[in-house]
């Protein structure tokens, strides 16, 4: 018997992630420009092991949690978001949940909202598993593009022409993959298109905290008010660790029901050990020192990079743009007519890793030259020598599949 015989219609939408395909391709041994991730170096091990021993003491967390998440780590994120200035002044833990990760607050949000046929509005390019999740329940994508000062609000009137759309999703700062921020200009006239069209706005922000240079931006969910059509998610696997699988959704009140509802559907309780434990570490630690140090080891990273691949491949067609934050380099890259195929062949024959960029776009066609680099998680060593590596299987790539073909 073949059980893929039985696939329901929302599995047969959901297809492989890019990025995982193509870390399993470069293997092991390979020099990784693939995966947006922290650094394991940079991953405050000590403070997480106390944290953990602190929270393990606690017989309480072995039993069934709430379903909403740990109580004094709500508590924490709903001061620290007012604080920050992130927050309307509604906000308190009762508009809060914890999720596994801004992932598990996509799928619990695309669960609840979407039905089959629902156009979702989405930046072009975009984070490619919010678009799995929003696929997963059969939304139909009308892409917004983007330039360097986020999404462009002339671009969404157009799109929705017509149409009426249930949510934007924004990735407000850093953007993954084009490294943008949206300017508050732009946030105020997207909230203004959001009131006239009647759509809400799912605000992602886990990036907000890596900032290299320049000040920070207010948040739609701040902007928004007491109109209250802004859905906040945030995240501790950029700023503490991945696999403590911990972030946020921060929503208005009547929403909390149906959310803990569906969420009781899916998972039954979130893991209060380890919410518990980034609680302990957060309440043990200087969170401000954490992500100075976070911010200036992961700027170098950055600048290294940059510096690696304008030396070795810009004489070859590559155009980079500088983020000031995050953990992304976007740019182009001339005369490639399939990136894809480049990308295996760089992973193959030359051990160097990266993403094609048309898989961040949700119409095919798109972004057919367009490139990203991960930086975080490579040191400056790394980087110099990935960027020769890169050089060298682009030119080799020319060579084979390009005859002719010289850009220098």
């Amino acid at each position: 018997m073949d059980l893929q015989d039985f696939f329901s219609m929302k599995a047969r939408r959901v297809g492989p992630s890019i990025i995982a395909q193509m870390a399993r391709m470069l293997g092991p041994d390979g020099i990784s420009f693939t995966s947006g991730e922290p650094s394991p170096d940079l991953i405050p091990l000590l403070g997480l092991r106390e944290a953990f021993d602190r929270a393990a003491g606690q017989v309480s967390l072995f039993s069934y949690p709430t379903t909403a998440g740990y109580l004094p780590l709500r508590e924490w994120i709903a001061e620290w978001m007012s604080r920050e200035g992130l927050a309307p002044a509604w906000l308190d833990p009762s508009c809060l949940i914890l999720t596994n990760g801004s992932q598990g607050a996509l799928n619990l949000l695309a669960e609840t909202f979407i039905e089959p046929g629902d156009l979702i509005l989405t930046e072009s390019p975009t984070y490619p598993e919010a678009l799995l999740a929003f696929q997963r329940e059969g939304a139909r994508i009308l892409p917004v593009p983007v330039d360097e000062e986020g999404p462009i609000p002339e671009k969404l009137e157009e799109r929705m022409a017509g149409a009426k759309a249930k949510f934007f999703y924004t990735v407000v700062n850093f953007q993954n993959p084009s490294g943008c921020t949206t300017s508050d200009a732009r946030k105020a006239a997207i909230l203004e298109l959001a009131r006239r069209k009647g759509f809400f706005i799912l605000e992602d922000d886990p990036y907000r905290y890596l900032r290299f240079e320049g000040k920070p931006t207010k948040s739609y969910f701040e902007m928004a008010g007491e109109d209250r059509r802004v859905v906040y998610l945030g995240s501790f696997s950029k700023i503490i660790a991945p696999g403590v699988r911990c972030g946020w959704c921060a929503f208005p009140l009547n929403l909390k029901d149906k959310l803990l509802e569906i969420r009781l559907s899916l998972e039954l309780c979130p893991p209060a050990l380890t919410q518990a434990a980034v609680f302990e570490f957060l309440r043990a630690n200087d969170l401000r020192a954490h992500l100075v140090k976070l911010a200036r080891e992961y700027k170098n990273r950055r600048d290294s990079l940059v510096q690696a691949l304008n030396r070795e491949a810009s004489r070859l067609g590559l155009r980079l743009s500088v983020p000031k934050g995050g953990f992304f380099l976007w740019g182009t890259c001339e005369g490639i007519a399939d990136m894809f195929e480049f990308a295996q062949y760089a992973a193959r024959e030359k051990r160097v890793g990266f993403i094609p960029g048309r898989f961040f776009f949700p119409l095919e066609g798109e972004g057919a030259d367009s490139i990203r680099f991960a930086f975080a998680k490579a040191a400056p060593e790394q980087s110099r020598e990935g960027a020769a590596r890169f050089a060298d299987a682009l030119e080799s790539y020319r060579r084979i599949f390009s005859p002719g073909r010289n850009l220098q």
